[in-house]
């Protein structure tokens, strides 16, 4: 981490550092983010082009600062003298054009992606083998700017980590250590759950989810069953909800984007069996088309190719399989 730090403070030291979230704004993204410029002080903004309604929920119930860019006119800080990006795994996810000749820092976790960041000599890329982009943000806060680290800090930070290990069901025993170690011995873990139970459970995500669910194709892949269906809105809730219901693998598709969008999840079973839609659908974007990547039981990919051509091509490989 000491690379890191040096990086920041000499950035930080000459003006201004954006923190970019990537487009889908989901809660590691905008935790990560908030927690990590709330720890730099004055001289750090968090920003992007999206922020989920859970994590808007989130950060607004924890009174962080996430800035909203306008994705075709950027606007940076006049003084932006280095920006990091947290959380995605190209520069296709961020949604914007970067500012050019501005020496850029990638924070990320991702194994799988079909888009690779540039990384000049006045860069730095970190990516760690861990379950969430906010267990790299804690352990530099806690290693470097450990005061910075109060009960919100904790709060959001586990956030990140839980909803991106699936309410934990993803987790690894590393991920269950991280999640101690934000707790600390201020924090009650329960506070953290109920926070996210009561989030981003509006009337809308609620008739979205069940009018996605009332569509449902069942279809069977190898081994495997996977529930198939669309919406327009609230994709990975609709597609977390496929796997509550008992689908191995859920396929979510959104043609109310530019081209195609494709939300997919796991179970648990499912990964300890082999299935890794983040390899998958990597491997369809590099082959068909697009931007494709994530973790093994959560991934997305977008593409320009048909809907039936693209639920085929992910059934296909998950039947291959064994």
């Amino acid at each position: 981490m000491s690379n890191l730090n040096d990086w920041i403070d000499d950035k930080i030291s000459l003006g201004v550092v954006p923190i970019v979230t990537h487009r889908n704004g989901d809660m590691d993204t905008i935790a990560s983010a908030c927690a990590l410029s709330y720890s730099l002080g004055e001289n750090s903004r968090a920003m992007g082009v999206h922020v989920s309604r859970i994590a808007r929920e989130v950060i607004d119930e924890l009174q962080f600062v996430h800035i909203r860019i306008d994705g075709n006119r950027p606007a940076w800080p006049r003084t932006t003298s280095g920006v990091i990006v947290v959380d995605a795994g190209g520069p296709k996810q961020i949604g914007i054009n970067l500012p050019e000749n501005i020496p850029l820092c990638v924070i990320d976790h991702h194994a799988h992606t079909s888009d690779n960041w540039k990384i000049g000599k006045n860069d730095l890329h970190i990516n760690m083998n861990v379950s969430s982009t906010t267990q790299i943000i804690f352990e530099y806060i806690s290693e470097f700017r450990s005061k910075s680290l109060d009960s919100r800090m904790r709060k959001i930070l586990l956030t990140g980590l839980i909803t991106d290990t699936g309410h934990y069901r993803h987790a690894d025993a590393l991920a269950l250590s991280s999640a101690s170690e934000m707790l600390g011995d201020e924090v009650n873990h329960g506070e953290v759950l109920d926070l996210l139970r009561t989030t981003g459970l509006g009337r809308s995500v609620r008739i979205a989810t069940l009018r996605s669910l009332s569509k449902v194709n069942v279809e069977k892949a190898g081994d495997f069953v996977v529930g198939v269906t669309s919406c327009s809105t609230h994709e990975g809730t609709v597609a977390g909800s496929l796997i509550h219901a008992g689908a191995d693998v859920s396929i979510v598709t959104n043609s109310k984007v530019q081209g195609i969008r494709i939300t997919t999840r796991a179970s648990h079973r499912s990964v300890e069996n082999g299935i890794d839609m983040g390899d998958i659908l990597s491997s369809l974007a590099e082959s068909l088309g697009g931007e494709g990547g994530g973790h093994s039981g959560a991934a997305g990919w977008t593409t320009n190719v048909d809907r039936v051509e693209a639920i085929s091509s992910i059934l296909s490989r998950i039947s291959a399989i064994r």
